[in-house]
């Protein structure tokens, strides 16, 4: 499989030549490298051509815009390579990206695009301070993640894939589905279009290091994203109408999708997209609705013949309230709490380990133990696991040994 990468250029002259160096560090070299420069203000050109010799092509133009530059990349890719891998130039690649993430192409028919784990960097090339919101958010996204997730159902609660550098893909597939007018979501509406036809796939080590500075396009007000999250979600629904009647396995993955996307953490907008979707129904004729909704033959719509979710009454407990609305940010909030407990017990089991090692330094405990004058206290598994630490401070507190040791001021078993 020949492979080229593609990079769309625009004012990072600061980064252009980490990424270039890690595209030609690959232990599976590209077979082409082919950089359009948008329009860049600062040295971006200069940086880009000093690497002609190492055998990097680039075009400099006035500046067209994200898409137009992306889509002209992968016409020119396309006439000599199978695969074309996409790289921004503020951001760069693991050395082993290409050799982990072609074979899932190259040993499956049905893959049309591979898409990896992230590290999100600062403008430093460090790891971004965790407890920034953006990182906060990453985390999060990831933290849904499984060996055996639906793609369409995570893709629809997050944007997880989180850039068109995450993007390695066949090069028929994409020109099958060129990029958009969009200013932040080329990469997801691609992205969506491929998970819900299937073609998706993950390699979940962290290959690409995506780059969070103060030029990125997503440091924005709210709406312009919000209002462009609605526009990419309505053209996905207009672009795979046409499909759905005809495609079962298409219908039931756009209905995980669009689930999922009702408890999204990726700007989209739950409410303004339902007041979006009432607009387009009021301009149907109650005529034109009942005939839309009488064309739904059993034949053709096999979903017809039963019940949605009667699973949910058919195997109740009897007891436990049904929740038929449980998605990925129902299990994100359950995973979060999960975590914040570990960490309630991590913290208590650090404590009670400290409080243990200083009994076992304690000399006078030592000394009272081999009179027979003392013996630590025995804790349950429960006491254990519940702050151990404080139990067995006011089980030592209760001591004779221990109080008589404290007031001559040989027992100090405190922090």
């Amino acid at each position: 499989m020949r492979l080229a990468v593609i990079i769309p250029s625009y004012n990072h002259a600061r980064y252009i030549g980490t990424a270039l160096e890690s595209v030609l560090s690959q232990t599976r070299r590209p077979d082409r490298i082919l950089v359009i420069d948008d329009g860049s203000k600062d040295s971006s050109v200069d940086v880009i051509r000093s690497f002609a010799g190492r055998g990097v092509e680039c075009t400099a133009w006035e500046n067209r815009g994200a898409h137009l530059t992306l889509n002209e990349l992968v016409n020119r890719a396309a006439e000599e390579c199978d695969a074309i891998s996409i790289l921004n130039s503020d951001d760069h690649y693991h050395p082993e990206r290409f050799e982990k993430c072609l074979p899932l192409l190259e040993e499956d028919a049905e893959a049309q695009v591979v898409t990896s784990g992230l590290r999100v960097i600062d403008e430093n090339d460090a790891n971004l301070d965790p407890g920034s919101p953006r990182a906060r958010w990453f985390r999060a996204a990831w933290s849904l993640s499984a060996p055996d997730r639906d793609l369409c159902e995570w893709l629809g609660v997050a944007n997880f894939p989180a850039t068109t550098s995450n993007v390695i893909a066949r090069s028929s597939w994409l020109k099958r589905f060129p990029f958009r007018p969009y200013r932040f979501n080329h990469d997801y509406y691609f992205l969506a279009q491929s998970a819900l036809r299937g073609g998706l796939r993950l390699h979940p080590e962290a290959l690409v290091n995506y780059r969070v500075h103060s030029t990125n396009t997503m440091n924005t007000d709210p709406a312009p994203l919000l209002r462009e999250m609605l526009r990419m979600n309505l053209d996905l629904a207009r672009d795979l109408a046409p499909e759905l009647a005809s495609d079962a396995p298409l219908r039931s993955r756009y209905a995980r999708y669009s689930r999922a996307l009702w408890d999204s953490i990726s700007s989209f907008h739950p409410e303004l997209y339902q007041m979006l979707l009432a607009g387009a129904a009021a301009r149907l004729s109650p005529q034109e609705t009942e005939q839309a909704v009488a064309s739904l033959a059993v034949e053709q719509f096999p979903e017809l013949a039963s019940y949605p979710n009667r699973f949910l009454t058919r195997h109740w407990d009897g007891v436990t309230p049904i929740n038929s609305t449980a998605g990925l940010a129902d299990k994100y909030e359950m995973l979060r709490k999960s975590e914040k407990d570990l960490k309630v017990r991590n913290r208590a089991s650090e404590k009670l380990a400290a409080l243990r090692g200083r009994i076992m330094d304690s000399r006078w405990l030592a000394w009272g133990r081999a009179l027979g004058l003392w013996r630590p206290p025995i804790l349950s598994q429960k006491a254990t696991a519940g702050g151990g630490a404080a139990v067995l401070q006011q089980r030592m507190a209760r001591q004779r040994w221990v109080r008589l040791g404290r007031r001559l001021g040989m027992a100090k078993l405190d922090d």
